[in-house]
Formats: structure tokens, C-alpha cells, sequence
């Protein structure tokens, strides 16, 4: 036969072959959740346990959180001007404990173990502070080198909480310093604050709000001649934590994402007919479209913590709202009040907005965080169940984030072992240089003629079983911003 017939064959025969093993691209959801330690919310269960009951509860967590089939955990380790972690900056936290500034004996580090135990199990593990609380409440006395005791006038008490006063230089330096503390120390996969910058404000008997006492550190700014009025002035102090913070954690490792979980609206509004009585922007000094505009978060969490068919404040609708305001393409995870399920919602509200974020995939690979983990822990109204079986399957890995990294990572080699009767897979780069540039692995397994996202490893795992049933299993190098290289086969 002519070889100008057979390149039409050969070609064709190839094309098969390459449909044959060519692996779709792994599945993408950001799943997580908040682990709070203020109060003792979800961990420890009460402060001053047994250093062994600490560690055990904590993996209680963390383990239960990938059995469910979260990716990514938020855990909070600066209740209030103290740390879950060892820090020359801030005293030990009393929730941890029992007594601020007490180290815990014998000494270990809970965020250092929640880092290395979330890693183990294919997930992100992102560092959560508080930039302001000074002191959670009354019952823990503060320590002789707690910000309360070292500075009083940097501090306040307002409703039942001490706050620092960000309007003083040295209060935003510290929350920025402890930030990038902790990113240049641990191997975090992010930076996390919360919805507390200016506190929510409270009111009087007549029902006025009485206002943030921060009246001598505005005074000294205007004698210096600062012209902005008070709640102009609050927000720049607000928005140059967040840059600063921003800034800071790229100049130490890009790759670490910096999020902020804001209340869910900007202003009451916007859009049109929404709103309740708080206005985040004047009330909170929360600017939050600022910081998303301005490109100063690599996620933006806002608390949309109402139900789909709440009128003026609904989950889509402010969804919808923030997608529109995105101009630089950064990821919008929002937050789910997961925890309200047997008072105002059940498990399906939560499972339906799941669905929603999905359905809007084409605008913004979807995600979520749920508050807290306790109701997936406990399968409050069986969300645990329900998420587990029927939500997070098959296994998803984190969106991309291809303004912190986009390493082209080429096919790992890949093979398939019987050690001692055990199927397994292995993996490895065939140069060993591109280990440098790998921070995941991602595991696909094709069962029943269909490819699925099955495990996620961190990098330095480089085995696992075969999982039952495939034909084949595909390994793919992921990179610092999730980004996935080609995939490597075994059969």
C-alpha cells in the first residue's frame, strides 16, 4: 500500500489510541470550613485539657473534615491578641491553655500539627487572626505581655470585648507583623481574617448606637493634619492592613493566599432594594469592594449567611452581586451559615446554594466555606451525611490561582506495584528538579470506563493503594497556585 495511504491510518489509529488514554482534566471545587478556637467554639472543647486530649481532638477534627470531603480548613490561631502557636510577638492563647501566656506542657505547637496532619490528608490548611479583638470577654485575665497590659491606652472596651484601636500605627503594625510571622514560619497554604475590623456597633437603652471610643487617637490624627473625616479616616486604617498584610505575604511567598471574610453586603443598596439596617462600609470601616477591586485578596469569603429566598438579603442575590463586581478575576468562596441548620434553614438550603455556586460555573470555578465545622462534624440535620454522599463526589481539588503560580509541570512517571500482595501506585518526576516547583499530587482513577478525581496527596507522598476497581490511575503534578501538569498513566 502507498504511504501516502497508510498516514491517513496511522493517523487515525493514533487519534484512537490518544482518546483511549487521554485523562479529562481533574474536578475543581474549593471545600472548606472554619475551625474556630475563640470561646472554645469548635476546639479545644474547654480550655487547660491534657496536652495528649488536645492533640486528640484536633485530629478528631481534621480527620473528620477529609472523611467528609472538605479540601480546604480555616483555622484560627489569634482569637484576641494571643496565639495557638509558639510566638515571640503574642502571648499563648488562653483558650488553649486555660491561662494567657502559659505554654502548653509538654510544649507543642498546634498550628505547626494542624498544618503537617491537614497536609497529610490532601488539604489546605489556612491561617485565621482576628487584626483588632484585644481580649474575648472578661473570663481570661490578660497576660503581662498582652498588648491589654503592655499598652492599656491602645485599647478599649467596648460591649463585652477589649478591641485595639486601629486609628494607633502600632496596633496595625502588630496585626500585620503577626501575619507575616506566621507565613514566613509555617508552611500555610493561606492567610485568613475575619468580618471583626472596626467592632459592630452596639446600642443604648434608646436604641442609639453608642460610638467606638476612639476619639483621642482620631483627635491626634487630625492635629498632625490629617483632613479626612472619622469614618473615612477608619477605613484608610483598615485598607492599609489589608495592602500591607497583602503586600507583605507576596514579598514571602507569593504562593500563600491571602482571604478575608467580610459581611456579606458592601452597603445596604447594592444591588438596589437590599439591605438591612448595618452598613459594613460606615459601621465596620469595611471598604470590602475596595479590597476585592483593588486586587489586595487572592479569595474573597463574604459572609453571605442567609438563606436563598430571604427578601433584601438573599444568598443568590449578593452572589450574583459580588461575581459582577470582580474586575480582577479572584476567587469569590462564599461563606455558609451551615450552622443555622435546625433553627431558620435545613440541610437542603445548604445543598441548594451548593448547587447554585455550581450552576454558575462558567462566571467562577465554585467554592465554599461552611461556618462552622462543628455541624459537619456533629451531622447536625445530617449535613455531614448528606455533603459526604451526595455533594463531594467525586473528590475535587482547589481552583487555580494562575496570578500566584502557572509552572508548566510535565507527566510524572507513574507505575503500578505489588508489595507484599498490596496493589499500589507510585509516582515520581523523572527529574528530580521539578520537585521545586511541585506542592501537590493529584490522583485520577478510571472506574467503569469513566475518569474520576479520586485523591489528592501533598508532595512529599509518593504512593498510594490503587484504588479498587480501576482499569487505570493517572497522577498529575500540581503546582504552588494549583495549577496541574500532564498526566502520567499506569494500567
Amino acid at each position: 500500500m502507498p504511504l501516502k495511504f497508510l498516514l491517513p491510518v496511522f493517523s487515525l489509529l493514533t487519534a484512537m489510541l490518544h482518546a483511549q488514554t487521554s485523562v479529562p482534566p481533574p474536578a475543581r471545587e474549593l471545600r472548606g470550613s472554619w475551625i474556630a478556637t475563640v470561646r472554645n467554639i469548635n476546639w479545644p472543647s474547654e480550655p487547660g485539657l491534657p496536652v495528649a486530649k488536645q492533640k486528640a481532638q484536633l485530629l478528631t477534627l481534621i480527620d473528620s473534615a477529609a472523611k467528609v470531603g472538605l479540601n480546604a480548613l480555616i483555622f484560627q490561631v489569634r482569637p484576641a491578641g494571643d496565639a495557638m502557636y509558639e510566638s515571640k510577638l503574642e502571648p499563648w492563647s488562653p483558650f488553649l491553655t486555660g491561662k494567657m501566656g502559659v505554654a502548653p506542657s509538654p510544649l507543642w505547637d498546634p498550628l505547626e500539627f494542624a498544618v503537617t496532619e491537614a497536609h497529610k490528608r490532601g488539604m489546605e490548611l489556612h491561617a485565621w487572626f482576628n487584626p483588632f479583638r484585644a481580649l474575648a470577654g472578661e473570663k481570661h485575665a490578660p497576660s503581662a505581655d498582652h498588648i491589654r497590659r503592655r499598652h492599656p491606652e491602645w485599647t478599649m472596651k467596648y460591649s463585652i470585648d477589649w478591641w485595639m484601636d486601629p486609628g494607633v500605627p502600632e496596633v496595625r503594625k502588630q496585626a500585620v507583623d503577626v501575619m507575616l510571622d506566621v507565613t514566613r514560619r509555617y508552611d500555610v497554604d493561606g492567610i485568613h481574617i475575619d468580618d471583626y475590623f472596626y467592632p459592630y456597633p452596639i446600642m443604648d437603652a434608646s436604641k442609639k448606637n453608642i460610638p467606638f471610643p476612639d476619639d483621642a487617637s482620631y483627635a491626634r490624627y487630625r492635629a498632625t493634619g490629617g483632613t479626612l473625616e472619622l469614618t473615612a479616616w477608619r477605613r484608610q486604617n483598615v485598607d492599609e492592613v489589608v495592602r500591607t498584610t497583602y503586600e507583605g505575604i507576596k514579598a514571602i511567598k507569593r504562593y500563600v493566599k491571602f482571604g478575608i471574610s467580610p459581611f456579606g453586603l458592601w452597603r445596604p443598596n447594592f444591588p438596589e432594594g437590599t439591605g438591612g439596617g448595618l452598613d459594613p462600609y460606615e459601621d465596620l470601616a469595611a471598604d470590602s469592594l475596595k479590597w476585592l477591586q483593588q486586587g489586595w485578596v487572592d479569595y474573597f469569603t463574604p459572609q453571605l449567611y442567609w438563606t436563598i429566598d430571604r427578601p433584601k438579603l438573599g444568598f443568590i442575590t449578593y452572589y450574583d452581586w459580588w461575581l459582577e463586581q470582580n474586575t480582577q478575576g479572584r476567587h469569590i468562596w462564599p461563606g455558609m451559615n451551615t450552622s443555622k441548620i435546625g433553627d431558620d434553614r435545613n440541610a437542603g438550603e445548604i445543598l441548594h446554594q451548593m448547587s447554585a455556586l455550581r450552576e454558575r460555573g462558567l462566571k467562577m470555578t465554585p467554592g465554599h466555606f461552611h461556618w462552622n465545622f462543628g455541624a459537619l462534624h456533629k451531622d447536625i440535620g445530617k449535613i455531614g451525611t448528606f455533603v459526604k454522599q451526595r455533594a463531594y463526589t467525586p473528590h475535587a481539588i482547589p481552583p487555580a490561582s494562575p496570578w500566584l503560580s502557572q509552572t508548566p509541570l510535565p507527566a510524572p512517571i507513574v507505575g503500578k506495584t505489588v508489595p507484599g500482595g498490596r496493589l499500589t501506585v507510585d509516582w515520581k518526576h523523572s527529574d528530580p528538579r521539578w520537585m521545586a516547583a511541585t506542592r501537590w499530587w493529584v490522583m485520577q482513577a478510571q472506574i467503569g470506563g469513566k475518569w474520576l478525581t479520586w485523591e489528592s496527596f501533598y508532595k512529599d507522598q509518593l504512593s498510594a493503594d490503587w484504588p479498587e476497581g480501576a482499569t487505570a490511575v493517572a497522577i498529575r503534578a500540581g503546582g504552588y497556585g494549583w495549577e496541574v501538569g500532564e498526566p502520567g498513566v499506569a494500567r
